[in-house]
């Protein structure tokens, strides 16, 4: 059972290396606060579609020979316990996997219920397709569960219009249909706004996925968008820092935070010591824990903060470009 995590903004106080006033990030804040936690959800399914883990379970599937005999011979039975073998072996993560015959038949379909993440492939035996399949290296529970641990947003799936599950979001407030983007909710007491969007569901159609993010207070809205782009994409930061035992993991931090927005650096140091970094970048000498800095011909926001980790005595650095960022389905860019 994942733990609930409380998504909150730290406001943090006007930059003193710069005079020029802020320009209040305003009615676009909700947008920017939406975008980088959709953004984040997003990154998190398309994994599932086309990470390490689908690629290595690919090739066991292309790679089965046994597979590829039962299906050029038609035999069901065959086909249908080297696909048992193929979803059960252990250390491998198809979650299901459904084989056709070259003809369309289905010959069959191992797995769990409630699956999204479909990806496709041929069957190939002598050098000739003999049938394709689909599978999946993720459930909808699995999805969830990734979210909410990632980013401390409640959670809920809808399939033919109702509701499927969710994560973080009491039963008794889950509206009977899929909300609108936009949506204003309260969850668990928080004042909250859905953002929704479609995953593809297994083996067709569509899973709508809603997160309830929580309502930009006026205070936040105050800041310029640079910095509620800085203070979100930090928050979900701090989230995942506490899955990892750091220092020792902090590699590991690195690569997976940097997943969910690109644009900015991560900086893992103790004291004058670097631990780990963006891409390996030696990085600046120094780095302020807030503020603006002067780095690779640009100046960079400095989000920082010290994981709340029985282990850690590390200090994260993330420096954000000073430009402002923009909303839309895919992200902030």
């Amino acid at each position: 059972m994942v733990a609930a995590t409380v998504v909150t903004f730290v406001v943090v106080p006007a930059f003193s290396q710069s005079t020029a006033p802020v320009q209040a990030c305003g009615t676009a804040t909700q947008g920017i606060v939406d975008t980088a936690f959709e953004s984040t959800a997003r990154t998190i399914y398309l994994g599932e579609r086309g990470g390490a883990e689908v690629t290595a379970d690919l090739g066991h599937i292309t790679s089965a020979s046994y597979l590829a005999q039962a299906v050029a011979d038609n035999d069901v039975a065959a086909t249908v316990a080297a696909t048992h073998r193929l979803v059960y072996t252990r250390h491998w993560h198809i979650v299901r996997l459904r084989v056709l015959s070259e003809a369309g038949g289905l010959l069959a379909d191992v797995g769990g219920p409630s699956i999204l993440a479909p990806v496709r492939g041929k069957i190939t035996y002598q050098g000739s397709v003999v049938g394709s399949f689909v599978m999946s290296v993720q459930d909808d529970l699995g999805y969830e569960k990734l979210v909410t641990r990632f980013t401390g947003l409640p959670i809920e799936l809808y399939r033919h219009g109702a509701p499927l599950m969710g994560r973080l979001w009491p039963a008794s407030e889950v509206l009977l249909q899929p909300p609108a983007d936009g949506t204003r909710v309260s969850v668990s007491g928080v004042r909250s706004v859905t953002v929704a969007y479609d995953v593809s569901a297994f083996p067709i159609g569509v899973t709508r996925v809603v997160l309830a993010i929580p309502q930009a207070s006026a205070a936040l809205a105050s800041d310029s968008c640079v910095v509620v782009n800085e203070l979100t994409y930090g928050r979900i930061a701090r989230t995942i820092a506490e899955l990892f035992d750091l220092p020792r993991t902090a590699e590991n931090f690195v690569m997976l935070d940097d997943q969910y927005d690109t644009t900015k650096l991560i900086f893992v140091r103790a004291g004058s010591n670097q631990i780990a970094s963006t891409s390996g970048q030696a990085g600046p000498a120094t780095i302020p824990t807030s503020g603006t800095i002067d780095y690779d011909g640009q100046t960079w926001i400095v989000y920082s903060f010290v994981p709340v980790t029985p282990q850690s005595r590390v200090r994260i650095y993330l420096l954000f470009p000073d430009a402002a960022p923009t909303t839309g389905s895919t992200g902030v860019s």
